[in-house]
């Protein structure tokens, strides 16, 4: 018996090291593409994301980034009363060219809400003047 739960013990361990391995190799990504974009909840269209074109010149450095959302009066905010499937996919049927035509076509009614998601891409912490490990 002891040493079954050895064993089970020894492939806890393996599973935990193998599932660290594969987090730090799936790369993460803070930012949607340029695209436009449906927020599905329980799988039914509750709001819509627009992301503009970013600088592709790679030479640019670009520190902020914006998505403009739609959230409507159907949406609800995740939580541990909600319960609620929440995905992003890419849009069908439609696609926003510009913040202009996204504003001025975006369905919008009574109880809808507007969010503006900003990102700041920085090559320092702020409070630190120096790098560690130089």
């Amino acid at each position: 018996m002891i040493q079954r739960l050895l064993q089970a013990k020894r492939k806890v361990a393996v599973l935990c090291v193998l599932l660290a391995a594969l987090a730090l190799c799936t790369p993460a990504f803070a930012q949607l593409d340029y695209d436009t974009y449906d927020v599905l909840q329980n799988g039914v269209v509750v709001g819509v994301i627009y992301v503009p074109q970013r600088n592709t010149d790679q030479s640019v450095y670009q520190s902020v980034y914006a998505e403009y959302w739609v959230l409507s009066d159907r949406y609800l905010y995740p939580s541990d009363r909600t319960l609620i499937a929440t995905t992003i996919t890419h849009a069908t049927g439609y696609h926003y060219t510009s913040v202009e035509d996204f504003f001025a076509n975006v369905p919008w009614a009574a109880g809808y809400r507007y969010v503006l998601v900003t990102a700041v891409d920085s090559t320092s912490l702020p409070g630190r003047t120096t790098v560690s490990g130089d």
